[in-house]
């Protein structure tokens, strides 16, 4: 089977982006079809920040405090 495509490309620092789709798709699947890529993307990044979030507070140092104890009246 032979399929009409068109494809939207985009160069950002010398890296291409592709979105390859049937050539009769109506705009409005398109959009949409971004929408949930961004979506997407942002589930990804939360879940980068949120693992690097972990591994900077075990990599924290243990600080210990000196607690002075104050003269109590009686």
């Amino acid at each position: 089977m032979l399929k009409n495509l068109c494809e939207l490309s985009h160069q950002i620092d010398n890296k291409v982006c592709r979105l390859i789709m049937d050539n009769d798709t109506p705009l409005v699947i398109i959009k949409e079809s971004l929408f949930q890529f961004q979506k997407y993307i942002g589930i990804v990044e939360e879940q980068v920040l949120a693992k690097q979030k972990a591994q900077e507070e075990d990599n924290k140092p243990v600080v210990e405090s000196k607690v002075e104890e104050l003269p109590v009246e009686v």
